[in-house]
């Protein structure tokens, strides 16, 4: 058998170191079978059921993005749109407003210029019965004077028509100029 040993052993030439290694190798085949792979095939497949899902989440939290986005968006355009009503319409009841006020000063100013020309006829027609008065009481001094005696009331009411009557024909160049 020595002789057999020296010989040299090819790749397919049974020999014992052969059997053991087949042995070996069905061997851990076996318990790799029975306990390794089950566990490595459901870690394996559990992890990709956590892919699974992990894509399906992604896939809806798109979806549900793109949803609140379209919401988003059309919220904004409801918000613009009200913005821009409320500012039309603020314009408008500026614009109103303006107009109102306008109107109103307007009218005030009209009835104070009124009021003022009411005043200032009343306050002539004072000045005028005032300067009447002045008027009658030196008609009536200068008469006293001239004649140097004293006139009935009846004559002192003709002179002094006579004279008013004379100063409203021909007033003085100083009340024509004012």
């Amino acid at each position: 058998m020595i002789a057999a040993a020296s010989q040299p052993a090819g790749l397919l030439t049974p020999n014992g170191t052969f059997v053991a290694e087949l042995i070996a190798f069905i061997l851990m085949i076996l318990i790799l079978g029975k306990y390794a792979y089950p566990r490595i095939i459901a870690a394996a497949t559990d992890r990709e059921k956590k892919i699974e899902a992990g894509l399906r989440a992604a896939q809806e939290s798109e979806e549900r993005l793109a949803r609140v986005q379209e919401q988003v968006e059309k919220t904004l355009e409801e918000a613009r749109a009200q913005a821009r009503e409320i500012l039309n319409r603020s314009h408008g009841e500026a614009t109103t407003e303006a107009k109102e006020v306008i109107a109103k000063a307007r009218s005030d100013a009209e009835a104070l210029i009124e009021r003022a020309r009411t005043e200032i006829a009343g306050e002539r027609d004072r000045a005028i019965q005032d300067l009447r008065n002045e008027v009658a009481s030196l008609v009536v001094a200068s008469t006293q004077r001239l004649l140097g005696d004293t006139l009935d009331a009846k004559a002192q009411r003709r002179l002094i028509d006579q004279a008013l009557t004379k100063v409203a024909d021909n007033p003085s160049p100083k009340a024509e100029q004012n």
